[in-house]
């Protein structure tokens, strides 16, 4: 544990001791301001999908598709918190949406918050059914659009039952408390004159990449200093479905909330994909909370996670994210009676990868996780299935090492394959 999550710790132990101390001595600030701002709410109409950041899986992807109209979705991106400017018409960002079969995919961007108060410059917001916000900076995007027109139609968007989402800064942007905004770099948590966020979400803060990148516990010290906010940390792969006051969990790894009314004496807990949270009552009503003291084995696992998704998607940008830059990769088999270890280097493993064509999909079984400072072994059994048919099974074991993000990272993949499970 770092010296910054030690304080955080302690602060997070002391602050109820704290409150009620100076509430006996009658020091406390005026609550009226606080208890308004301590409401939790998503948008009355619409929806958010709010993304961790890192790569998107399927899941994701289709949920917020579903949302936007399906082959009826207009959707209009907002990429300003990138350090792009011009935007060609086969831009990246844009081509995802329309592989989806959205029926229209527009950029709107500019930094100058007189154009974006603009009437002219707000049109393509009015007929959208959905709005998509990537990552980067997320203070670019509170310079140029709020107290502007064009924030009052993101608003709009989602009045008539639209959708907003967004990954990493665009994550972080919807909440009414923004995190990371401060210019010099995106390790301060708390910037005056950069927290003021779209608030699509309402008396919370939103923190992104939290296991990818060791962040679980940074926003304690935001609840310290703001302990009318509700804290939401989600990690890369993953998102929140927030609908009126339920939050689903969606994707490949876990979302850290803070500052809850069922976590006993825990600081913050985890929840994963299919577990719900009621923002109003602040408390988890689907699934199973996972306490922080998990926190190293819920970043290995989504380390793990994300692996295997970006596997089944053949994406090989987000598979070489997972691994460390020394990664191998080692095979054994049985051949006759011989049996053989086959050594890949990354390079020919995720070259294979690419090329591949076939659709599958790699499962761990309760898993063996081991942790010695920083590093950490995990021993599964494992199968591979094309679509619901095994096509063969195994024992995987990982080595991993801590990255200097703070994350883990995968440093050596070894697996035994056997092509008859024994389940035909």
């Amino acid at each position: 544990m770092t010296r910054k999550s030690e304080l955080c710790s302690w602060l997070y132990r002391v602050a109820p001791v704290l409150a009620a101390a100076l509430a006996a001595l009658n020091l406390a600030a005026p609550v009226s301001a606080q208890q308004a701002a301590a409401i939790v709410a998503g948008p009355a109409k619409g929806a958010l999908v709010i993304v961790g950041g890192g790569g998107m899986g399927q899941a994701i992807r289709q949920r917020f598709m579903e949302l936007a109209g399906g082959e009826r979705a207009r959707i209009v991106v907002l990429p300003g918190a990138g350090t792009q400017d011009t935007f060609p018409p086969d831009w990246s960002g844009l081509r995802m949406w329309r592989d989806l079969g959205a029926a229209e995919v527009t950029v709107l961007h500019t930094r100058d918050p007189k154009v974006a108060d603009t009437e002219e410059f707000v049109e393509p917001l009015r007929n959208a059914t959905a709005v998509w916000i990537p990552g980067g900076r997320q203070w670019k995007l509170t310079i140029a659009y709020n107290g502007t027109r064009t924030l009052r139609e993101l608003h709009a968007v989602l009045e008539r039952g639209g959708v907003i989402g967004g990954s990493s800064a665009g994550a972080s942007v919807q909440s009414s408390y923004m995190v990371r905004g401060a210019e010099e770099g995106n390790d301060v948590m708390m910037a005056p004159g950069h927290e003021e966020g779209f608030g699509f979400l309402r008396g919370a803060a939103v923190d992104q990449h939290i296991l990818a990148r060791g962040r679980q516990n940074d926003l304690g010290e935001v609840i310290v200093a703001h302990p009318e906010l509700l804290g939401i940390g989600i990690d890369e792969g993953t998102a929140i479905v927030v609908q009126g006051n339920r939050a689903e969990v969606i994707g490949t790894s876990y979302v850290a909330f803070h500052n809850t009314k069922d976590a006993a004496d825990m600081p913050y807990y985890f929840l994963k994909a299919g577990d719900a949270f009621d923002l109003a009552q602040r408390v988890t009503v689907k699934g199973t909370t996972m306490p922080p003291e998990a926190g190293d084995q819920r970043m290995i696992l989504a380390t793990l996670n994300r692996f295997f998704e970006g596997m089944s998607e053949r994406d090989t940008t987000a598979v070489r994210r997972t691994l460390h830059t020394d990664a191998r990769v080692f095979v054994a088999q049985e051949a006759g009676q011989r049996s053989r270890v086959e050594s890949v280097s990354i390079e020919d493993f995720l070259k294979q990868l690419g090329a591949s064509e076939a659709a599958f999909e790699r499962r761990i079984e309760q898993p063996e996780i081991r942790v010695d400072g920083n590093l950490a072994s995990v021993w599964a059994a494992s199968k591979v299935y094309e679509g619901t048919r095994v096509a063969n099974c195994g024992t995987d074991s990982y080595q991993l090492a801590r990255s200097g993000q703070g994350g883990w990272r995968i440093l050596q993949l070894a697996y035994t394959r056997e092509d008859d499970c024994g389940l035909d």
